[in-house]
């Protein structure tokens, strides 16, 4: 279990990847409280500098490591009681819906390929946030698969892009894109042709999620 856990917080702090360096810093933590200031100093950037691609980008990607967070916690912590589930789920959700406008915003700035591709990217994970069952995923699941794939299309090799992909993957439910067998060839990809931990770390979940677990065991101790 102790090996699982590890390998979720390397995963999750693989992916604060925020324009903040101190978020970054504060991703694999426990203090909610340090992660609400600089989650505050991001809004409040971010309202201050709307047309400021950086500040946009950055106050969506604050919320978007914080419902990283609660999934992670869900994940974690394997037999929650329903209602604690729910009460995650949904502020997870809520992360993601309060970011939203930030995320549409930076699209709107963006000046290039490269920062479409940000935005693009980061606005798929936030709508894949916002999946809490099936009738959220049948609205929410194609505009993450279409923001994503727009990202994809845009940077290919981004690791960023794949790995945003491969999560979409591998947590949606199969109505809203969920495929456990595309996750792994997306991370089994993604580790082969990148020298990322994040890839390696995501391979070994989807083997686990699979049922494959001499391969999960196998990939998360390479």
């Amino acid at each position: 279990m102790m090996r699982w856990i590890g390998l979720l917080i390397v995963m999750l702090a693989a992916t604060a990847h925020a324009a903040d360096a101190e978020l970054a810093a504060l991703a694999h933590g426990t203090d909610y409280g340090a992660l609400g200031a600089v989650e505050t100093r991001a809004r409040e950037r971010a309202l201050a500098e709307p047309d400021d691609f950086d500040a946009q980008l950055a106050g969506a990607e604050v919320g978007l490591v914080v419902a990283n967070r609660l999934r992670l916690e869900r994940k974690i912590v394997g037999d929650m009681p329903d209602d604690r589930n729910d009460a995650y789920r949904d502020m997870q959700a809520q992360w993601a819906e309060d970011v939203l406008p930030f995320a549409e915003r930076a699209l709107e700035l963006a000046g290039d390929d490269a920062q479409r591709a940000q935005a693009e990217r980061v606005l798929g994970e936030l709508y894949a946030h916002k999946i809490r069952g099936m009738l959220t995923g049948m609205v929410n699941g194609p505009r993450a698969r279409r923001h994503i794939g727009r990202a994809l299309d845009l940077a290919p090799e981004d690791p960023e892009c794949q790995r945003a992909i491969g999560l979409m993957y591998l947590n949606n439910p199969p109505i809203s894109g969920g495929d456990v067998s595309k996750a792994i060839e997306t991370f089994r990809s993604c580790a082969e042709a990148l020298p990322d931990e994040r890839c390696v770390v995501l391979l070994a979940m989807s083997y686990r999620k699979a049922g494959r677990l001499d391969e999960a065991r196998d990939t998360a101790e390479v």
